[in-house]
C-alpha cells in the first residue's frame, strides 16, 4: 500500500490506523513538541492561497486524511483505508491511548461554546480522559499571549484544537515554539462532529470532491506516487 500521496502539491501520510498510532506512541515520550492534524479538503483548498496553511501541512510530524473525498481523489481504494476514515478510526484510537496513558488534555477552541461542547463530548466518551483545561481563542483579543499562558501553566501532555481553518494553521504557526507539550492534535473544525443529516452530508460530499477534482485538474497533479524504498520507513 502507497504511504504517500500527493496532493495540490503537499505531501499526505496514507498510513494504516495501526501504522499510524505506533508513531504517537513514541511521540509521547518525546520531549520536543510533534504535530498531528486531521487533513480536511477544506485545509487543502485553503492551501492553494495561504502559504501559512501549506507549511503546516507540509511540516506535520503526522498528517492524517480526514475525509473519504480526499481518498477518492487520490484514488485510494483500499477498503481497509477508506473504513478507517470515514469512521475516524485514528481519533477514537489516540484519545483511547491518550485516556489509557493518563495524559493530560488541553482543548483549544474558537468559542467558549465549541471547548465547552468538546470536553462534554470527550467526557461522554472516554470517561477517564484527564482534560486539564481549556480556552476559547475569542477571549485573548487584544492578548495574544492569554491562551499559551493558560495552556502551559496546566502543563498538559496534549494540545487538541478544533479551530477552524486557517485560524488553525495560523495560531499553530505562530506558537508553536512556546507550547509545553508532547503532542499538537488539529482536530479542526467541526471537531468530533459529523454531520447528522444523510442527504444534506451526500452532496456536500459531492461538492467537496467536485472543488478538490477542480484544484487538482489545474494543479496538474501526480496522485498515489511513493518515495522509493521508503514506503514504509516511519511506520516502522
Amino acid at each position: 500500500m502507497i504511504k504517500k500521496v500527493d496532493i495540490l502539491g503537499v505531501r499526505l501520510d496514507n498510513y494504516t490506523v495501526r501504522e499510524a498510532i505506533r508513531q504517537v506512541e513514541h511521540y509521547m515520550s518525546d520531549d520536543a513538541l510533534n504535530a498531528i492534524e486531521r487533513i480536511s479538503v477544506q485545509m487543502l483548498l485553503a492551501s492553494e492561497s495561504d502559504p501559512v496553511v501549506r507549511e503546516v501541512i507540509s511540516s506535520l510530524d503526522l498528517s492524517v486524511i480526514g475525509e473519504k473525498e480526499i481518498m477518492q481523489a487520490a484514488k485510494i481504494h483500499t477498503m481497509q483505508r477508506l473504513k478507517e476514515t470515514e469512521e475516524d478510526d485514528f481519533s477514537v484510537e489516540l484519545f483511547k491511548r491518550i485516556e489509557r496513558n493518563k495524559k493530560k488534555v488541553f482543548l483549544l477552541g474558537e468559542t467558549e461554546e465549541e471547548v465547552r461542547q468538546v470536553q462534554d463530548e470527550l467526557k461522554a466518551r472516554y470517561p477517564r480522559l484527564v482534560i486539564a483545561g481549556g480556552y476559547a481563542v475569542e477571549n485573548s483579543i487584544g492578548d495574544p499571549e492569554a491562551v499559551i499562558n493558560e495552556m502551559n501553566g496546566l502543563i498538559p501532555d496534549v494540545v487538541v484544537s478544533v479551530l477552524p481553518t486557517p485560524m488553525q494553521e495560523h495560531f499553530f504557526w505562530e506558537h508553536r515554539t512556546k507550547m509545553n507539550a508532547a503532542l499538537w492534535y488539529g482536530l479542526g473544525s467541526p471537531g468530533l462532529h459529523r454531520d447528522p443529516h444523510r442527504v444534506r452530508g451526500f452532496f456536500k460530499s459531492l461538492m467537496h470532491l467536485g472543488r478538490l477534482k477542480n484544484s487538482m485538474s489545474r494543479y496538474g497533479d501526480g496522485l498515489g506516487s511513493a518515495e522509493p524504498g521508503t514506503e514504509d520507513k516511519r511506520a516502522q
